[in-house]
Parts: C-alpha cells; structure tokens; sequence
C-alpha cells in the first residue's frame, strides 16, 4: 500500500471517530433530569426537569426505595416529552415516607412494557444529612503550580547541562 494511500485511509478513519464516539457514549438519547430541592420532609413538592427522553413514549417519573431497580415506588406521575424530548413534573413526597434516602427515578417503557431507558439522582426524605468528608488540608501551592515549579526546574537543569557541555 503506498504512502499517499495511507494517509488518505487514516484520514478517513479519523473523520469517521465523532460519529462513532457519539454512538458508543449514548449521547444520542440518553434520558437526565435535574431535581429542585434534592431533599426535604414529607409534603414536599419536587420538581424534576429533564430531557432526553424518546417522543411519543410517556415518561414515568417516581420516588422510589432503590433508583437501579425501580423498586418500592411510593409516588407516581406521568409526563409526555415534548417534540425535542424535555419533559417537566412535580412529585410530592407522601407523609408515609420514612425519613432516609430515596431515588427519583424517571422511565421509558415501550408498548410491551419493556424498558427502554431510565436515569435516577438521590433524594433525601427527612432533614438534611451533612456528609462526613475529610481530605488534605488546603494549601497555597497546588498540584499545577507544583508541576510547573517542576517543569521550569528540569528545563533550567537541561540548560545548565547543556552549556557546561559546549564550555
């Protein structure tokens, strides 16, 4: 194969990457959503906002014990995603939900019933949990700045090197 033929192969291989990075990530359809709050007692109002989702296949949109699975659904609504696949709805969190952690999750399911796609994000029923966290101090010298003082050191070492070379 001559030279000229392989660059224009490995050219067209490389124009053809985006589409296929687009196809193996999922961002064709992928269904996301936001929630305002993420957490709060009993009776609160939950408003889930998101896109992504299949047109013509309602979106089913719950508060549930275990987000992967779907599990244990305590409340329920419906929404239909408009012609770009945004869709908007409001769960309440219902007075028998026991304080802890919860999903909201969002599903597609087709006319059989099988599911076509689904996403889910924390929800804290109950007061506000403060996470333990922990982790090195701060300090004004950060991991850039440390790997720039690293990099100008190793070029002047070189340039010290060099010259005693030619001297």
């Amino acid at each position: 194969m001559s030279f000229a033929m392989r660059i224009m192969l490995t050219l067209f291989i490389l124009a053809l990457l985006p589409a296929y990075a687009a196809l193996a990530s999922g961002e064709v359809t992928a269904l996301s959503f936001t929630i305002n709050p993420t957490g709060g007692p009993q009776g609160t109002p939950v408003t889930v906002s998101g896109q992504g989702a299949q047109v013509g296949l309602p979106v089913q949109v719950m508060l549930v014990t275990d987000g992967e699975t779907g599990a244990g659904t305590l409340a329920l609504v419906q929404a239909m995603p408009d012609a770009n696949g945004n869709f908007s709805a409001t769960l309440t969190v219902p007075a028998e939900a026991a304080a802890g952690r919860y999903a909201v999750r969002a599903e597609q399911r087709d006319a059989q019933g099988a599911l076509v796609q689904y996403y889910w994000i924390s929800f804290n029923v109950g007061p506000a949990l403060v996470p333990v966290t922990g982790g090195w101090q701060s300090s004004s010298l950060t991991l850039a700045g440390t790997l720039a003082a690293l990099l100008v050191g190793l070029v002047a070492f070189q340039g010290v090197r060099l010259a005693l070379r030619r001297a």
